[in-house]
């Protein structure tokens, strides 16, 4: 018995000491529980590889899912709670409870994807920025219709500055991110799909994302091709699914607001006569018998309306493997000027491609552009600058006739007395037409290797073919404008450039750390050619062909070719969402240098503080508070090519020689040096800092960021003079100039909520630059430029302490009233009551060279812009202003127009200073000018401050009901109008014109003006 119980005692004690360990395995069970599951896209169902999966309240314990968008992480318990966590998608919170298997559906958050910045070589959101770049609302910008997207970013960014130098259709405008940071080239560095090329040949309706790299610390990853910014181009992909189309077309007609009043016959004969009697000329004979001429208006014959049309269509979709986007447009441009037109066709398609289990992405890219442009020669750039076309029709003698039908053009000979030339009929009769084409190929292939590690190929082909063609038809339009054979030039040329990257990355997360760092390689060749040839002698007007020519051929041509090879690295830290660090650093190889200073390194660091992710810092006003500071380094070896060597010239009428007794002489080739040998130049360095703060209040209805800048230039390369006795014709370039550019950048928006179907947003921007050269050439050095004609009336002046391209010219001081004014003055000997007073500054008692002074610059003291937006049920409405303050502008077409010693003059003159007449501000009409009214002087310089509303745009997107029996998911319809209105004091053209060199800037000479544009467009999707 007592066997027994002691049985029943081990018995008990064993099951006890069973259901304890049960207990305990069951209790470990609850604690340690592993949950599995998959992650997919909710639109696709496409798997999310790299979701990460954290424990709420733990963010020390997450996985990741792998490429098959599968994980495994272990919980502690019931009442845990994972947070799925994805770039571009968003966030969910799931209670584990009693499950052990959870998928997850994440659906794209499209304010997310706003929040989500380009960089170099990859993308990074913007909460964790520390460098200074800003990402375009694609969708904001694609509402101003047009075909060259970096038009519509003018006024979006703070710091990025676009002018219009011409509003020739096909143009580009003139890029500056920051203002000028050197006297060389300032554009900055287009990269599209990751592979450097011209923004100009890409379609709005292609691009999903742009992001401008702003300061150093942001472009250093890019090396010496980024020392002027960074705009980074991304363009559409497909997604898994059905086949998608989209279709977006509109047509609009432009118009130009033509406010250069010019005199008609009577006018014309009025003043020119008041001319001539002033200064005791016998006036020219048409003047006297006028009424047997015409009274033609020559810039009513040279502009005309326009007509646009855009047309684009794109179908995307794909496999679960495969996704494709294949697009194609259509646009073209009748011009507003005579015998000018554009047009371009364009496709492009974009492949992913997984294999091997979703580890390796194969990523093709094909482009295609071809453009046909029929244009005139406008005198954009810096320098000696020859005619305008525009000032030429404006200065057009209205006595003249334009059209003569007995003709055999049916255009008119000026009659006797009269002159040569008819504008209207050479330009109808001349064709001056570039064919470009232009293909991109880029292929990319990124392997995940191991978890974290990624390996990526890059390879892009950028292949440019110009044609240009001149043709000039034989004809006769008075003995200073004759052509007697029909002339013919062709040029061919052929630009290639590719780029080969190599890169390593590794993402990984060790608790509160994250790093993100990234090492690769870059070589890149740029190869060119071209080829020509004229005839000046064709047999027919109808026969234009160079191997038909029978006059005098001459052929021409050149080549070269440049490289550059590089290795970078980033590292990004950040711990805890709260402390940011980034540091960057590439070295680069340019064949512009000699061996000995070919290679410079670059590198920058930036760090930023997430206030708001603090403890200590919380609060319901601040969604966002996030101080930044940034330094870096960058080259810049934007120059030509081969300047570190001595160049020779040889060929041409005044180098070969001819040498022998015979009356047959060989001919010999001559040579000589053109310019010196620079083997010490080296690198042109700019070090710039930034200090920025992004601010989000209100859960990010309120975004507010602010940046200062200043960059210094050091070892600027600039051309020195060398005595014209040398025999030097080209100037040595060497480092001999430092400039400083700072400036400040604030941009904010603000966004409603929804109230009764209607909300709204609003975002302003506001920047400012300036530049000082602190040092150029040797001491005392200065460049002059600013030419409104070619080699005559300089505007412009580059010298130490100033800002590069400063106005430079004689103060103008009212009208003298009469003779004892003249007398008082005592510097102006040649001068008679009306004409115009001129200051001698210096007080030497002589007006010359000496008394001009510097009268600001072509560059607004500010820059901003203000878009709103709004909707309401199924309308919307965009409205977008844009404008300048602060900015001068010498007006060169008035200038020219005063002048009583050319032909046509300005109907202004009418209200010229006589003595029955003082009440004017217009000085004397005078032939031959004997006081120099029209040297470059205060009196045609002209605040260019502009306020315009440059897009306003009414959409309605058809309801779904209307169309659910059709196979389209959306019909949206829309009216545009394009610069609808200017506000401005500029009596010229237009305020925007005049940017296209870096020395003349906002120096008016005659430009493409630009257009008022109505516009009624349909976007569809199926």
């Amino acid at each position: 018995m007592e066997a027994k119980k002691k049985k029943n005692q081990c018995y008990s004690f064993f099951l006890t000491l069973l259901g304890l360990t049960l207990f305990g395995f069951a209790n470990t069970y609850a604690q340690n529980a592993v949950i599995t599951g998959n992650v997919s896209e909710n639109s696709s169902g496409s798997p999310l590889p790299g979701v990460t999966i954290t424990i709420m309240g733990d963010q020390t314990q997450g996985t990741q899912t792998d490429f098959d968008g599968n994980y495994s992480i272990e919980v502690s318990g019931q009442q845990t709670t994972l947070v799925y966590r994805y770039l571009g998608f968003v966030t969910k919170e799931i209670l584990v409870g009693n499950q052990t298997v959870i998928n997850v559906s994440l659906e794209e958050d499209a304010q997310s994807l706003g929040e989500v910045v380009l960089v170099g070589y990859g993308t990074q959101k913007k909460s964790e920025l520390t460098a200074a770049i800003t990402s375009v609302n694609i969708e904001e910008i694609q509402k101003i219709p047009t075909a060259d997207i970096a038009t519509s970013l003018q006024g979006q960014v703070a710091g990025l500055n676009v002018a219009i130098a011409s509003g020739a259709p096909g143009s580009a405008p003139v890029i500056r991110i920051r203002g000028m940071g050197t006297v060389n080239n300032n554009d900055p560095l287009f990269v599209i799909d990751g592979v450097p090329g011209d923004l100009s040949y890409v379609n709005p309706a292609d691009i999903q994302n742009i992001s401008i790299l702003r300061d150093a610390s942001a472009a250093t990853i890019y090396g010496s091709r980024a020392s002027n910014g960074v705009v980074i181009v991304t363009t559409k992909r497909g997604k898994r699914g059905d086949p998608q189309v989209v279709v977006n077309s509109y047509i609009s007609t432009h118009s130009i607001n033509d406010n250069i009043e010019i005199a008609n016959r009577a006018q014309h004969d009025q003043i020119k006569l008041e001319a001539y009697a002033n200064v005791g000329e016998t006036p020219a004979p048409y003047l006297t018998n006028g009424e047997q001429y015409a009274d033609s208006d020559w810039a009513d014959a040279y502009y005309k309306n326009a007509f646009e049309q855009k047309h684009d269509i794109s179908v995307s979709g794909g496999s679960e493997n495969t996704t494709y986007n294949f697009s194609a447009g259509y646009f073209t441009n009748s011009g507003t000027v005579i015998n000018t037109d554009f047009n371009r066709f364009n496709t492009r398609l974009n492949m992913d491609i997984k294999l091997l289990d979703n580890r390796l992405k194969i990523s093709p890219g094909l482009a295609y552009a071809k453009e046909k442009r029929r244009s005139i020669f406008e005198p954009l750039d810096g320098g000696n600058a020859s005619f305008s076309p525009f000032l030429n029709i404006y200065s057009q003698l209205p006595h003249k006739a334009i059209y003569d039908a007995n003709s055999l053009n049916g255009f008119a000979t000026p009659a006797t007395g009269l002159g040569s030339g008819n504008p209207i009929g050479q330009g109808e009769l001349t064709d001056r037409i570039d064919r470009d084409e232009y293909t991109q190929f880029n292929i990319a292939a990124n392997l995940k290797l191991f978890d974290g590690l990624s390996y990526q190929f890059q390879y892009g082909l950028n292949v440019e073919n110009e044609h240009f063609f001149f043709f000039q038809p034989a004809f006769n339009f008075g003995p200073q404008s004759i052509n007697e054979d029909p002339f013919l030039s062709e040029t061919r040329s052929r630009t290639t450039s590719w780029t080969l990257n190599n890169t390593l990355n590794y993402v990984k997360t060790f608790g509160d750390h994250d790093f993100d760092i990234l090492v690769g390689g870059s070589k890149e060749e740029n190869v060119f050619n071209s080829a020509g040839g004229s005839n000046n002698r064709l047999p027919s007007d109808a026969i234009q062909a160079l191997s038909a020519g029978i006059g005098d051929a001459s052929s021409f041509g050149r080549n070269f070719s440049s490289t550059l090879q590089s290795i970078f690295g980033r590292l990004s830290y950040d711990y805890a969402n709260r402390y940011y660090v980034q540091a960057s650093a590439r070295r680069d190889g340019s064949s512009r240098f000699s061996s000995k200073n070919q290679y410079g390194t670059f590198y920058s660091v930036s760090l930023g503080w997430a206030i708001h992710n603090e403890n200590f810092f919380k609060t319901d006003l601040f969604t966002q508070l996030k101080p930044r500071f940034s330094y870096g380094t960058l080259g810049n070896q934007l120059i030509p090519n081969h300047l570190f060597l001595a160049r020779i010239g040889s060929g041409g009428q005044q180098l070969n020689y001819p040498f022998g007794e015979d009356v047959t002489q060989a001919i010999l080739s001559g040579a000589i040096a053109t310019s010196l040998p620079t083997p010490d130049i080296r690198w042109e360095e700019t070090a710039t800092t930034n200090v920025g703060i992004d601010i989000g209040l209100l859960d990010n209805r309120i975004k507010a960021s602010f940046d200062y800048f200043n960059a210094k230039t050091t070892d600027m390369l600039v051309f020195t003079k060398v005595p014209g006795s040398s025999g030097i014709t080209t100037d040595p370039l060497t480092n001999a100039g430092d400039l400083e550019n700072k400036g400040w950048e604030f941009s904010a928006t603000y966004s409603s909520k929804e109230y009764k179907d209607f909300s709204f947003d609003i975002t302003a921007n506001l920047s400012t630059s300036k530049n000082k050269i602190t040092k150029l050439g040797v001491e005392g050095e200065a460049r002059t430029d600013g030419f409104i004609e070619f080699n005559n009336f300089p505007t412009t002046r580059t010298e130490v302490g100033g800002e590069i391209g400063r106005f430079y010219l004689f103060e103008a001081n009212g009208i003298f009233q009469n003779q004892a004014e003249i007398d008082a003055h005592g510097v102006q000997p040649d001068a008679a009551p009306g004409d115009l007073r001129f200051t001698d500054v210096n007080g030497d008692g002589q007006l010359n060279d000496d008394d001009k002074k510097y009268m600001g610059s072509g560059l607004p003291d500010f820059e901003y812009g203000l878009t709103l937006n709004a909707k309401y049920k199924n309308f919307d409405v965009s409205v977008f202003f844009q404008g300048t303050q602060g900015n001068k502008i010498y007006n060169g077409v008035k200038m020219w127009l005063y002048r009583t010693d050319r032909n046509n003059v300005s109907s202004d003159l009418a209200n010229a200073w006589t003595p029955q007449n003082t009440n004017t501000d217009i000085p004397r009409n005078a032939f031959g000018d004997p006081n120099n009214n029209i040297r470059p002087s205060s009196y045609f310089l002209e605040d260019g401050s502009y306020l315009r509303l440059k897009n306003l745009q009414i959409g309605y997107s058809i309801p779904e009901s209307a169309i659910s029996k059709i196979p389209v998911s959306r019909i949206r319809v829309y009216a545009t109008a394009n610069n609808l209105f200017t506000i401005t004091d500029y009596s010229g053209f237009d305020p925007g014109l005049g940017n296209g060199g870096t020395f003349n800037r906002g120096v008016d000479r005659g430009f493409y003006p630009l257009t008022r544009s109505f516009i009624f467009g349909i976007n569809v999707s199926m």
